[in-house]
């Protein structure tokens, strides 16, 4: 029986990280805001938000190609979760299509999230 911790953390990620990217265009023109309002020269603000959203991006590419590799052969997850969150990840780190990834990691993630029963049940069958 594969562990099922990977499938809750692929999709808590898929889920947040989807909603994140969806308003990742909004967090980025905030922190441009907020480095004119302080009139410095220097760019922090927009810099670590940017940041933060190429890192949720690439967790989202990795953590679905290790799900894929991880449940290859296994009817407890679906592969359309794994190919869901690959192409998330993959399609939101062309700029401008951050939010187009993000749909489609949170339809990744709720398919994880959904695939969670598959695991009780099976540890059901496998004690009796």
């Amino acid at each position: 029986m594969k562990n099922k911790n990977l499938a809750l953390t692929n999709g808590i990620v898929g889920l947040a990280g989807g909603i994140v990217l969806l308003f990742g265009v909004w967090f980025m023109v905030a922190g441009a805001m907020v480095d004119v309002g302080n009139n410095s020269d220097s760019a922090i603000t927009f810099s670590i938000i940017t940041i933060l959203l190429y890192i949720i991006k690439i967790a989202i590419l990795v953590l679905g190609i290790v799900g894929a590799i991880y449940y290859k052969g296994t009817e407890q997850v679906k592969t359309s979760s794994n190919v869901l969150l690959i192409v998330g990840g993959a399609i939101s780190l062309i700029p401008a299509l951050g939010w187009v990834g993000g749909i489609l990691a949170i339809i990744g993630g709720s398919i994880y999230l959904a695939n969670l029963k598959n695991f009780k049940r099976e540890y059901k069958n496998e004690t009796k």
